[in-house]
């Protein structure tokens, strides 16, 4: 279990341990302090996320992604209710992960008519002005920071298509809509090295990709999108291994050794099994594709608690609840059906992060060989 763990290293920070004794602990929990688990889930304005933190407590999660949308509808609303959420977040001992979302986002080059040009330099403004404003007010609550969310898929290539099985270059992304979405992210990284600057913080920004295209990566930093953590979202099927990633038409790569070779911590904070995607998924125990699924999930939990090649912060599920009014397979991604009725991929997360399990829980796992 983490939580024992965790808690003798808060205790070692006190307590003059024997020598024996504290390598004794540092044996036993380095493995278990290796990963940080959690979950996106939904913001407060949408639930009370007191009984949510507190699941995720019992069940040894500590991470919660959430979005934000920083338009100028949503944005006031959004900093009352986000400092609602710190202060449960600290109340349970939650670290949060907001995900900033920006007009552009919704077709808006001009924030309402802030920028009237709707011209480039207008983009980074929004992008600037937007995160300083927010972020600064949350400096001392909230420390990481994520730049939008799978801007890499924006990109097509001549015919329209995604980069699925491509996208590995910078080059790659040399196209109008990501010029314009580097500005705005540019922008944004510039507002927190601001705040950085001036308040003696140590915000950190995290930026997102996806599949194979780390070329978005490349490109961004290129065009002076700074960033620290790298986001990267993994959805994939019983059988596949990172260690020989797909790669289209190429040969397979090691997805760890790769995301090592940025030099920088990784979290996976969109993590699920792709069987979901499938028409024929039931979203049911007993259903062949959800039991498959439950496979496809502790084989990348496995995969990501036993590579050594990158530092990996934190593993996140996406996402906690079902979204039934969302039309499949947006609507089954979920850990539980609701907050009373969880499904056999929580235990299993649960199993993963030291969280408690009842005995007829862990007998859903040890019955399925999980």
């Amino acid at each position: 279990n983490a939580e024992p763990c965790r808690l003798s290293h808060r205790l070692a920070k006190f307590v003059a341990l024997p020598l024996l004794v504290s390598w004794a602990i540092a044996a036993a929990c380095s493995h278990a302090n290796a990963l940080e688990w959690g979950v996106g889930g939904p913001p407060q304005k949408r639930r009370d996320l007191a009984p949510i933190f507190q699941l995720m407590r019992e069940r040894g999660l500590t991470q919660y992604r959430t979005g934000l949308n920083l338009t100028q509808d949503a944005e006031p609303g959004e900093a009352a209710m986000f400092r609602q959420t710190i202060a449960l977040a600290r109340k349970y001992s939650i670290t949060l992960h907001p995900l900033i979302n920006f007009p552009f986002r919704y077709g808006d080059r001009t924030d309402k008519g802030r920028y009237p040009k709707g011209d480039r330099d207008a983009l980074y403004r929004q992008g600037f002005d937007r995160t300083y404003a927010f972020v600064r007010q949350f400096k001392d609550d909230v420390s990481d920071w994520e730049l939008e969310n799978e801007i890499n898929l924006f990109a097509v290539d001549s015919d329209g298509k995604k980069l699925f099985g491509r996208g590995m270059t910078a080059a790659d992304f040399e196209m109008p809509v990501m010029e314009d979405w580097a500005q705005v992210l540019h922008g944004a990284s510039d507002a927190i090295d601001q705040i950085n600057r001036e308040t003696g913080s140590h915000l950190r920004k995290v930026l997102n990709t996806t599949s194979t295209m780390l070329g978005f990566l490349d490109f961004m930093e290129s065009r002076g999108v700074k960033y620290d953590v790298i986001s990267y979202h993994y959805y994939e099927v019983a059988g596949q291994n990172p260690h020989r990633h797909w790669n289209g038409r190429n040969p397979p790569f090691d997805l760890f050794k790769k995301l090592a070779s940025y030099h920088r911590p990784v979290t996976f904070n969109e993590v699920n099994c792709a069987e979901i995607y499938k028409p024929a998924y039931g979203n049911r125990p007993g259903d062949p594709l959800t039991e498959q699924c439950l496979r496809s999930l502790r084989d990348t939990f496995q995969y990501l608690k036993n590579q050594k090649d990158v530092e990996i912060e934190s593993v996140m599920v996406y996402e906690l609840f079902d979204e039934p009014q969302k039309k499949p397979p947006e609507n089954r991604f979920g850990l539980m059906y609701e907050i009373d009725r969880p499904k056999v991929a929580l235990f299993l997360l649960s199993e993963f992060a030291g969280g408690r399990l009842s005995a007829e829980e862990s007998t859903e796992l040890r019955t399925r060989g999980l």
